[in-house]
């Protein structure tokens, strides 16, 4: 018979493990923003988590899948805010409000919190986590998508799936740059460029 895990003070031993993953995603989230992938190692985490390497294994398998973890944590944390905050643009909203409203939590969350913005520079450059970029942009080119085909349901959708790739990924690209310093935009600068763009290209698409 396995053993009979009994509840510590109260906490069951799966909610244990689960708050001492969510220790080691925070100080992941440190490590990678302080010192960027080259410092991003199993021993640094433990270190800023205060768990010994045996708490690490309980939930990962090495560095990697951690790196993996963090990744798709944030970018779900975003995703949610981007769909709440769509979910309450007006229904009479113009196309350039849609957008800003759905890139502003994006680009805010990264404003707000150095260390996102050093993980999304390090994360988008990582080879190990192409596929998960390339999720992410899916993502939220679906999102687009939805809302362009709820403004007119004339286009053909693989119009607007297209669409809605190239503007995803262009504006991943630029949000690179803007964050290493290459793109000299105010943040309010930004999201209304990529707003003007976004309703640019919705327009040529519901035009008759």
């Amino acid at each position: 018979m396995p053993p009979v895990v009994r509840p510590f003070r109260g906490v069951s031993a799966e909610d244990r493990r689960a708050t001492r993953r969510g220790q080691l995603l925070e100080a992941a989230l440190d490590v990678l923003g302080d010192h960027g992938r080259d410092g991003f190692t199993m021993t640094a985490v433990c270190r800023r988590a205060k768990l010994t390497e045996r708490y690490f294994y309980e939930s990962f398998a090495n560095r990697d899948e951690l790196l993996i973890a963090l990744f798709d944590e944030l970018a779900g944390q975003v995703s949610e805010q981007v769909l709440r905050a769509t979910a309450e643009v007006p229904a009479d909203a113009g196309v350039a409000t849609r957008y800003a409203a759905a890139l502003r939590p994006m680009i805010g969350a990264m404003v707000a919190d150095p260390r996102q913005a050093r993980a999304y520079v390090e994360c988008f450059t990582s080879d190990l986590l192409r596929e998960h970029r390339a999720q992410v942009v899916r993502t939220f080119a679906a999102v687009i998508t939805e809302q362009v085909l709820a403004l007119s349901g004339t286009p053909a959708r693989a119009r607007v799936e297209a669409t809605a790739l190239l503007l995803i990924g262009g504006i991943h690209e630029v949000l690179h740059g803007w964050l290493t310093g290459a793109v000299e935009l105010t943040e309010d600068e930004l999201v209304a460029e990529f707003a003007g763009i976004g309703a640019n290209l919705t327009e040529r698409l519901i035009l008759p």
